[in-house]
């Protein structure tokens, strides 16, 4: 259950990021696939290291969105290099 609210902070970022970034060089869906990478793959490698939240539906949203602003942030940064 866990993994499935990920996916929807994952989603709901991209989907934020695409409608209000301006400047965007991919599309709405360009956007929600990363996002939804970077939340899976944040809290993947969060869970793996051991070093995850253990507060339960608070910390796995903050995961999400931490890892989903990260891979939008690191796409637009190597996009504009």
């Amino acid at each position: 259950m866990e993994y499935v609210g990920i996916v929807v902070i994952g989603l709901v970022a991209g989907l934020l990021v695409g409608r209000f970034l301006a400047g965007n060089n991919f599309n709405v869906t360009g956007d929600v696939v990363f996002a939804l990478a970077g939340a899976l793959i944040f809290a993947v490698g969060l869970h793996a290291s051991g070093i995850a939240p253990e507060s339960g539906a608070g910390g796995g949203a903050v995961m999400a969105a931490v890892g989903a602003i990260a891979a939008l942030l690191l796409r637009r940064v190597l996009r504009t290099v």
